[in-house]
Order: C-alpha cells, then structure tokens, then sequence
C-alpha cells in the first residue's frame, strides 16, 4: 500500500537525524534547499507507490476473473448456478466469463459442490442443495447440466450427479456422569448429527470424529463402538461398509458416496434405537 507525502518525509527526517555530518541542516524554513528537495522526493515517491497499487489492483482483477478451467474454478461457478421454476435462468459469456443477468443469490440453489478431473478429460460433479443438504430433483439437475455444458471448455466432458444422503449406522455404549441422565441421550444424538451436518462435502466419516463429537458433550465421560457403518441410500442394509465392526476396526475412514450422510433410516436401526446410556457411579 502506498505510503503517504508525510509518512515518506518522516522517514526521511528519521534517517538524517541519524547521520551526525548532517546536523547541520536544521533550518526550520519550510522553503530551505533540502527540506523542498525532500518534499519533490517524496511526492515522487508517493506517485509510484501509488500507481504500483493500481497496477496490482488490476493484475489480481485480471486473475480473478480469468477462465483457468481448474476444479476449483468450475466449483466455484457451480455454487453461482441459478435455478427458477417460473423463469429459465440463461447463463450469457461476456468476455469469456460466464454471468446471469441479473445476479440473483436467491436463486444459487447449489450449497454443496465437489469438482475432481477424472481421465479422458472427464470431470466428476457433486452437488447437493440447501443446509443441512439434500439432493437436487430431476429438472434441477438436468439445468445444472445445460449450464455447465453451455461454460465448459471445448472436449471436457462433465458428469454431474446429485444423491440422496448416505446413511450411517452407528452402535455403542456411552458411558457418562449420572447428573446428566435426563439429558444425555438427546444431546449426544445432536452432537452426531451436528458432525454430519459439518461434514466436508464429498468427505470421508472417520471414526475418531465420531468418537471426538460424543466426547465433546457435556457429561460423557468414554464410549465404546461396537458398530460402525456407511452405505449409500441405494445400498441395502444388509450390505452396508463396516468400519468397525464386533468392536473391532476395519477402515479407520469411509469416503461418501453422496458427499454427505445422515442417521441411519432403516426400521429399528436409528441413533435413539442402538445407543445405550450408562451412568458411572
């Protein structure tokens, strides 16, 4: 950031104060040969910095903005996709930038996004909308297609999906101080499903942050997992993915397959059904 006229001339003054064969430039006239040549200087000075600042200011506006066609800049035009059940939404490319006009964040239904290049120029898309999130329906998605189409890169193909939760199954003891009991199961189911909620979109469930939400509630003093597990909503029951299983671990991490996970729905498996509470004396 450019420094100012005074702060030039300050430093100046600084530094010939400190060069003892100068001591004898102490006129106070404001009009003395090296009080103006320092001011000319410094008005020099400040003009450079000054135009230095402007030149970075447009360098990173250019930056900014350029079309890179990375992950991260498709994510990044994913999350400002607009969605109208009354009104289409045409994305228009001016100067190669992709925009909607007008603007309307209440339109950005995307919350959720997850962009990885895949071989083949081939680029894998996960989304989801609203918080905690859910998946797009049919005509969403398949306007999130039109519009990725319409912005992407000549050859790059883009395969957008958009799934229901995934679900986790989860059975353990949890140990606590007995002051807590007409508390302690509620809370400690909120905390698991406040873990999911904050869960990296198209992140993996470990089992030390599961472990690490239940510890973090007042009151609970050890757990012990018996049971944990991970499938897609498409995925039966019977064959959900073990990460620990009989008390015993088998991955220490699961990657989602939605990109997000909820407790598990399926008929006397929830949280409520297979946690037990047991006060320590």
């Amino acid at each position: 950031m450019a420094r100012t006229i005074e702060e030039i001339q300050a430093e100046m003054d600084a530094e010939q104060a400190l060069q003892p064969q100068l001591s004898g430039l102490n006129s106070i006239s404001q009009a003395a040969i090296y009080t103006l040549w320092k001011y000319v200087f410094s008005t020099a000075l400040w003009f450079e910095e000054t135009l230095w600042d402007t030149f970075k200011t447009e360098i990173e506006t250019v930056i900014t903005n350029a079309v890179v066609g990375t992950d991260e800049w498709v994510k990044f035009e994913v999350l400002k996709f607009q969605y109208d059940t009354v009104t289409p939404q045409i994305v228009q490319l001016v100067d190669f930038v992709p925009s909607y006009n007008p603007i309307d964040e209440s339109l950005q239904i995307i919350t959720r996004a997850s962009v990885n290049t895949l071989t083949n120029k081939v680029v894998s898309v996960k989304v989801a909308k609203e918080d905690p999130p859910i998946a797009l329906d049919a005509l969403e998605l398949s306007s999130l297609q039109g519009y990725l189409d319409d912005i992407s890169f000549a050859g790059v193909e883009y395969n957008v999906q958009s799934l229901t939760s995934d679900k986790i199954f989860l059975e353990a003891e949890v140990f606590y101080d007995g002051q807590y009991t007409s508390t302690i199961s509620a809370n400690v189911i909120d905390a698991i499903n406040l873990y999911l909620s904050n869960l990296p979109f198209n992140g993996y469930v470990r089992i030390s942050d599961v472990e690490d939400a239940i510890q973090s509630v007042a009151g609970v003093v050890d757990i012990v997992i018996s049971n944990l597990a991970l499938r897609a909503d498409t995925t039966p029951f019977a064959s959900k993915v073990f990460l620990v299983e009989n008390k015993t671990t088998i991955f220490n991490k699961l990657l989602t397959t939605a990109g997000y996970a909820i407790e598990e729905t399926e008929s006397g498996e929830s949280f409520t059904d297979k946690l037990t509470f047991t006060a320590e004396s």
